[in-house]
């Protein structure tokens, strides 16, 4: 799929050095809020780059940096 960036819960939590249990949280508060969509392939979420975006924005809001 083009536009489609395939990302692990795990690549994320390790970006943002972070437990993979608190990504899910933020991405589960994301959906509910209507501002994500992810597809869900295997381990992989697909996402655009703009709900890409919204995710770190999120994580960065609650102060989390991403790291080296």
């Amino acid at each position: 799929m083009r536009g489609v960036i395939n990302v692990s819960i795990r690549e994320l939590a390790r970006d943002y050095r972070m437990r993979p249990n608190h990504v899910y949280h933020v991405l589960y508060e994301l959906e509910a809020r209507r501002e994500i969509a992810p597809k869900r392939c295997g381990k992989y979420l697909q996402l655009t780059p703009s709900e890409l975006l919204a995710i770190e924005k999120e994580l960065q809001r609650r102060g989390h940096m991403k790291g080296d």
